[in-house]
């Protein structure tokens, strides 16, 4: 039995670790982030205490995320490599789903967008959107009192976004082009005066959600990816996100997959990539023909 290949994001706030063993994910453990190297240290002991297993079990460590610039080649005296966030994130994103090609829309502070091909030998940066996580944040923050991603979801439940967002049918009473009528045309564009902070919850992540989601259909279609884009990070486990994000991809006949840990994807992402060093990953450029 091989020792346990152990992959570390280490993020803004949290900082998430995985274990896998015989190419078989079996840990799990998230901590609130501290110094990058106190939080990879406390995520792997963690996940070593809720295994039952010991630092002597541990082959290597993958450290990816923001924080991975500040660790060395050691972590508790156990070899460390760091591993490119991008790459992380698209070969997560595929043991995530199991396919083989994935346009991987990973949803933190803002969101990036990373193709994935060829079972992760070819990964290509296609960009990504300033609006994300900490978009949500500052918004509720700023309209709401409040930046807890949970308390905002909890106040959403009873929003109505007839009172906040202008539709397609508001404007042209009825349908555009391609577009039906009960689409979003302006976010926000609306805002009635009885509006309650429910309804404002529901706008913020409903904004949230289609602008992300209305970049990761076009990014899709440009890189020939339609068939296949997994949406990952811990907001991708919100459901009022979820709803947001699916309604958008149904407008284009683009579907949208959640998988089951996906604030794990780079983790994962990254302990895979050490565990294959042969398996290389390709920096040339993909392009298409492009017919949005």
């Amino acid at each position: 039995m091989k020792g346990l290949i152990i992959g570390i994001d280490i993020g803004g706030s949290t900082t998430k670790a995985v274990a896998l063993q015989n190419d078989e994910i079996v840990g799990f453990a998230a901590i609130q982030s501290l110094e990058p190297v106190a939080a990879a240290s406390g995520a792997l002991g963690k996940l070593l205490f809720d295994l039952g297993r010991s630092l002597s079990d541990v082959e290597l460590i993958a450290a990816t995320g923001v924080g991975a610039r500040r660790i060395s080649d050691k972590i508790l005296d156990l070899p460390a490599r760091k591993v490119d966030e991008i790459t992380a994130i698209g070969i997560g994103g595929l043991a995530l789903t199991g396919r083989r090609e994935a346009l991987v829309v990973s949803i933190g502070t803002g969101t990036a967008l990373v193709a994935a091909y060829e079972g992760g030998k070819r990964i290509v940066h296609v960009g990504g959107t300033g609006v994300g996580g900490g978009t949500l944040q500052g918004l509720s923050r700023l309209l709401l009192r409040t930046q807890s991603i949970a308390s905002v979801e909890r106040l959403a439940e009873k929003g109505d976004l007839s009172k906040i967002d202008l539709t397609v049918e508001d404007l042209a009473g009825g349908g555009v082009g391609r577009i039906p009528g009960y689409a979003t045309a302006s976010n926000f564009g609306k805002l009635l005066d009885e509006a309650n902070e429910s309804d404002i919850a529901a706008g913020i992540i409903n904004l949230v959600g289609q602008v992300i989601g209305i970049v990761a259909i076009f990014a899709a279609k440009a890189y020939g990816l339609e068939h296949s884009v997994a949406i990952v990070g811990r907001l991708a486990q919100s459901p009022h996100l979820v709803r947001s994000i699916s309604n958008v991809g149904a407008l284009f006949q683009v579907s949208f997959t959640f998988p089951e840990k996906p604030d794990f994807c780079t983790a994962i992402g990254a302990a895979k990539r050490v565990q294959n060093p042969k398996n290389l990953i390709l920096k040339k450029p993909y392009t298409t023909n492009v017919n949005l």
